[in-house]
């Protein structure tokens, strides 16, 4: 007999393990059908029963969740915009986000109230919001983005939609277009790749998932598996869309503010290895590249070359002609040896008016004449500054590492001597450094300007 009660139970009923509607079942718990407690068909199946009314989600209550992950996501961006609005992407991506979470509203009402009105507004503000969100991403790398483009997608939704006969196709042309805005926000993300920072990748994946998502809810729309007033079940092609969203609203909030603080820590890594004046590396940035690349020299035993300039009688430069020349002239050099050295030399400012190359590969004589065709290229454009004649001139001491042992910092002190030697001999000029010294010796030097 229980045998074949379960059977009945199991083939017969309404639901999962039962025989009987919602009502008498609630019935039944209550007491009002049985005795207190009971529950027919045994406590197998008010456990069964009660797991599918659990799982059994209805759309409106997913749409809810949407809605409510999508505004809190946009919330989120717009208060970090409000605390740093030079970063346009992230006002775009928040509007965009509470602009969705509009769209999924109105879709929910449109279902649940049958009005065709509210499925047109959510239709149009959804592909608005991928549109906003391409935007947004071509804005992080700053490249044009006209909001032209972003309302493309939503007014071809709107005129589909207000054609009489034509809701299916809206809907679908509301899909299509987001998917299309999605994948164009993966790709141009990936187009930024060359800037490595780690939060573009979750973003380049979540975006064209995004996009392929959406591309299967238009698939579905168009073979017309998707019911308007059913909800799709966890493991169908249109109920993905449901929870992916969720996921994408999120993920993206989180990773997009995790790009814009990597980018801010490179900027503030960049700046504090650039001189802000003329751009080349600081003397930190110039001392640890010099470093590797002597280590690297020495361990393949190929010569490298060290030429140290310092401008001739800069003070009184600025003293005559004002600071704005002297930075102009300090430009102006930095010019010339960006322009004279190779793309593989490392070229910095060591000190005020204190420049410093180094040359890998060079011997000392290539070296010295690489010295003297940037001081004679400087004495001939230096000649007049900002309409003022200014005749600027530069010395230089060359040095070349002949110790396998020997150091960066004892390579700039031969090339501060061999400098020395020149400012002493008349200035511009360029020296060369003795090759060989005895040991322990150091030089000692007192700047001459």
């Amino acid at each position: 007999m229980r045998s074949s009660s379960r059977m009945s139970c199991r083939y017969n009923c309404r639901y999962p393990g039962t025989k009987y509607s919602r009502k008498s079942l609630n019935e039944s718990i209550e007491g009002t059908n049985s005795a207190p407690g009971a529950f027919p068909c045994g406590l197998a199946a008010k456990r069964r029963w009660q797991r599918y009314r659990i799982l059994n989600l209805d759309l409106p209550t997913l749409m809810v969740m949407q809605s409510f992950a999508l505004a809190c996501a946009g919330t989120v961006l717009l208060v970090a915009w409000s605390q740093n609005r030079k970063i346009r992407a992230l006002a775009l991506w928040g509007l965009a986000n509470i602009i969705a979470a509009g769209g999924i509203l109105s879709l929910m009402l449109g279902f649940t109230w049958h009005q065709p009105v509210w499925l047109g507004l959510g239709g149009v503000l959804l592909p608005f919001q991928s549109g906003l969100i391409w935007q947004a991403a071509r804005t992080i790398d700053s490249k044009p983005a006209p909001l032209l483009l972003a309302l493309v997608g939503p007014a071809v939704v709107g005129l589909a939609g207000g054609i009489p006969g034509l809701p299916n196709a809206a809907g679908s042309l509301s899909l299509a277009a987001g998917a299309a805005y999605s994948l164009a926000t993966a790709t141009t993300l990936w187009l930024g790749r060359k800037e490595r920072l780690a939060a573009r990748w979750p973003l380049v994946i979540l975006s064209a998932v995004h996009g392929a998502a959406l591309l299967i809810g238009t698939y579905s729309t168009i073979i017309g598996s998707t019911g308007q007033d059913a909800v799709p079940s966890i493991t169908s092609l249109f109920g993905f869309i449901y929870f992916e969203t969720i996921i994408f609203a999120l993920g993206t909030s989180v990773f997009i503010l995790a790009l814009v603080k990597e980018r801010n820590e490179a900027a503030g890594m960049a700046a504090a290895r650039t001189d802000s004046l003329t751009g080349i590396a600081s003397r930190a940035a110039f001392l640890e590249s010099a470093g590797r690349i002597l280590e690297r020299c020495q361990r393949d035993g190929a010569p490298i070359s060290v030429i140290m300039f310092d401008l001739d009688r800069f003070k009184a430069i600025n003293d005559r002609h004002g600071h704005a020349v002297g930075d102009a002239v300090i430009r102006k050099f930095c010019e010339v040896t960006t322009a004279a050295v190779r793309p593989n030399d490392v070229f910095g400012r060591v000190g005020g008016e204190e420049f410093t190359v180094v040359l890998p590969g060079s011997g000392i004589e290539a070296a010295y004449a690489r010295a003297e065709r940037i001081r004679a290229s400087f004495a001939q454009d230096c000649r007049f500054i900002r309409d003022r004649q200014v005749n600027a001139t530069v010395s230089g001491g060359v040095s070349v590492s002949i110790k396998s042992e020997q150091t960066i910092e004892e390579l700039l002190e031969d090339s501060d001597a061999a400098l020395y030697e020149a400012k002493a001999g008349g200035r511009n000029c360029i020296k060369r450094a003795e090759l060989a010294k005895p040991e322990g010796r150091r030089s000692n030097v007192f700047r001459v300007a």
